[in-house]
């Protein structure tokens, strides 16, 4: 049988390792469009701080490809597929036949205008090099801005002010965090990363770039416009779908896939950032590995043994400067929901229920106490309305959550 992957990221890697496992004998080839093998991208911010080596933010060495039989091709990208003999051409020359074919070739930073991406010192950090320039940038560089104030937006913020930088977040909506925090976590959080340092606009946007060699100074939505020598456009990302659309697939807001991870031409999955499930999450590191392993099962055995793919709660978890935050599920913002919250000088926590008490979202803030018991109880356990109403106190007894 042979398996063909495109796309070497945390989707595309554990959808081979799940291939192998469970057929000894299929010829397994993974197409890598980078020059790097899988890294673990959510680290990239300590990259841009200098605090973790390049060695050590790989995920398996050379020879764990090759322990478990697992063809790479580093430097290539998979450019053509002929479905009607199931044939695949790569960048380098290389030809395949395949029997089942993996889209997994994720997202590259959304680029929204008016910003010049062709500027010096205007950053995306999607990939391992990217980190690396912005690190050597930052250290010939006094004043940065974050468009947007998104998880990678405010660590690689923590990152830079940290080596000095005068730090600006720019955030078009009316707190930061806006998919991962409430309203009441949010303060707190700007507070706290305020006190930091940082400074925060809210309900501001980037209307104009300008500078000659270089980049000088960002016009915003408010007004004030701000000296800058770097720029990081951390604003979403942006499904590449160039190879699906030569296929012909399914597509909506990524590859539309069934209960399988099977695309519209059958024999053809799609996993990680360039698929859309039914549930449509999509974008974190936790639910391309969980698609991975779905599709790398459903990828190496006959129809009637394939798997279908159950939905893994999006769950976000941020480290900066020290402060320890976990959203995981529906955080409820608006309050259509019943929940109970904790909150005193240094933490918040809320605990979403359903009308049937089944916990559906959780975060918490300024703490890591119930993260465990919080994580294994969502989407499984429910809850007694005075076990609901403990959870508003200090000293809950997490073990409670059964």
């Amino acid at each position: 049988m042979n398996i063909v992957i495109a796309g070497a990221g945390v989707a595309g890697v554990t959808a081979a390792e799940k291939a192998r496992e469970v057929n000894p004998q299929a010829h397994i080839t993974v197409f890598c469009q980078e020059k790097e093998a899988l890294y673990y991208r959510p680290r990239l911010p300590d990259i841009v701080k200098g605090t973790l080596s390049v060695e050590k933010i790989f995920a398996h060495p050379d020879s764990w490809y090759q322990e478990k039989n697992i063809e790479l091709r580093k430097g290539e990208a998979l450019i053509e597929i002929c479905a009607e003999n199931n044939q695949v051409r790569g960048s380098l020359g290389s030809r395949l036949v395949y029997d089942s074919l993996l889209v997994a070739t994720g997202a590259e930073s959304s680029r929204p205008s008016p910003v010049n991406y062709d500027l010096p010192g205007v950053f995306t950090v999607r990939h391992l090099y990217d980190a690396m320039t912005l690190h050597y940038e930052a250290k010939r560089s006094k004043t940065a801005v974050m468009m947007g104030a998104g998880l990678l937006a405010l660590e690689i913020g923590c990152a830079l002010g940290a080596m000095g930088l005068s730090v600006h977040i720019l955030e078009r909506a009316g707190r930061i965090l806006p998919r991962q925090t409430t309203p009441g976590s949010a303060k707190k959080l700007e507070k706290y990363l305020t006190e930091q340092g940082l400074v925060i606009h809210l309900n501001a946007s980037i209307t104009g770039t300008t500078g000659s060699d270089r980049l000088q100074r960002v016009e915003t939505s408010d007004g004030q416009p701000i000296d800058t020598q770097i720029l990081v456009v951390a604003a979403g990302v942006t499904p590449n779908l160039e190879l699906a659309k030569h296929l012909d697939l399914k597509l909506d807001r990524g590859i539309v896939v069934d209960e399988y991870l099977e695309t519209s031409k059958p024999g053809v999955y799609a996993a990680g950032d360039c698929a859309q499930t039914k549930d449509g999450a999509g974008g974190l590191w936790t639910i391309g590995r969980a698609e991975g392993l779905i599709a790398g099962h459903n990828l190496a055995v006959p129809r009637d043994q394939r798997k279908v793919y159950q939905a893994v709660p999006p769950s976000s978890s941020l480290k900066v400067a020290g402060l320890d935050l976990v959203a995981a599920g529906n955080l409820d913002p608006d309050n259509k929901l019943t929940g109970a919250e904790f909150e005193n000088e240094k933490t918040y926590r809320k605990v979403v229920v359903d009308s049937e008490g089944l916990i559906v979202g959780y975060t918490n803030l300024g703490t890591t106490a119930g993260n465990r018991e919080l994580a294994a109880a969502l989407g499984k356990v429910k809850i007694k309305p005075e076990i609901l109403t403990g959870l508003s106190q200090e000293n809950f007894d997490f073990s409670l959550l059964k």
